[in-house]
């Protein structure tokens, strides 16, 4: 089945890469993409039974750099094409919104600091509104009503009640798994922005303990102490640190939490 879901990830992806001009590499334990100093990789993880796709720098045709994008459970024993088939079109969904993103940096020409090269929130919008295709106008109208995307405001009175009954109840399990999913991949590549609207805009309006303890399993373990932590944080009044900077998103996220 693992050959079977290569071929159908590989497809996929080549209907969406080739014509953009990538060439593309084939191996015995991955599949590359590959156009000048940019390239995507797909591998299978046997250990931990996931499929996995990268993101890689490129010098002379070889990987000096790479960073997961996404990570998919896939058991070989008991998937079937259809989840190699949701794998694929998450990739493909993943490779378009990271591919918007980069050309957004080279076009801003932003100085460089250690979050430019993590994952923005629009990102992590996005990926859930393709679970829930009902946010997509809403995404495309916040977009086309405000200059700066309100990703905070967005997220808790749009998002949120879309999504709290899925994380409340882990049910459908298709969309509970994807969310899970999604929070873990996003929360692991994420600047502080996206961090903080899984944790404190989303997971902790989760307070059952039974539904909590759900998520938990679920969800990756860095992802699974990070929520832990914040949770200790809800309903308490924090004084942020004075800097000289302007407050970063991070701090408005949690004033703004400590208002509701």
């Amino acid at each position: 089945m693992i050959n079977k879901a290569f071929k159908i990830i590989d497809e996929k992806l080549s209907e969406l890469l080739i014509k953009k001009g990538f060439e593309k590499i084939i191996n015995e334990s991955n599949i590359i993409f590959m156009k000048e100093e940019n390239a995507y990789k797909i591998s299978f993880n046997e250990s931990k039974n996931n499929f996995e796709l990268f993101y890689c720098m490129l010098q002379n045709k070889e990987i000096t750099s790479e960073k997961i994008l996404s990570t998919w459970l896939f058991d070989p024993q008991n998937d079937t094409e259809k989840e190699a088939k949701d794998i694929a079109a998450d990739f493909v969904i993943t490779i378009r919104d990271n591919s918007k993103i980069t050309c957004q940096k080279n076009i801003k020409k932003k100085k460089k600091s250690d979050d430019d090269n993590n994952t923005m929130p629009i990102f992590l919008i996005n990926r859930i509104a393709n679970i829930f295709p009902e946010l997509k106008d809403m995404v495309r109208e916040e977009t086309k009503n405000y200059q700066n995307f309100r990703y905070v405001t967005f997220s808790r009175t749009i998002i949120l009640p879309i999504i709290k009954k899925v994380l409340a109840d882990g049910d459908p399990k298709d969309k509970f798994k994807k969310l899970c999913t999604i929070f873990s991949n996003s929360y692991s590549s994420g600047n502080l922005d996206t961090k903080a609207i899984i944790t404190i805009v989303f997971l902790n309006e989760i307070e059952n303990v039974s539904a909590r303890e759900n998520i938990a399993a679920t969800v990756s373990n860095e992802l699974k102490i990070a929520m832990r932590e914040a949770y200790k944080l809800k309903g308490k009044k924090i004084k942020p640190e004075k800097i000289k900077k302007k407050s970063t998103f991070i701090s408005d996220t949690l004033n703004a939490a400590q208002k509701n």
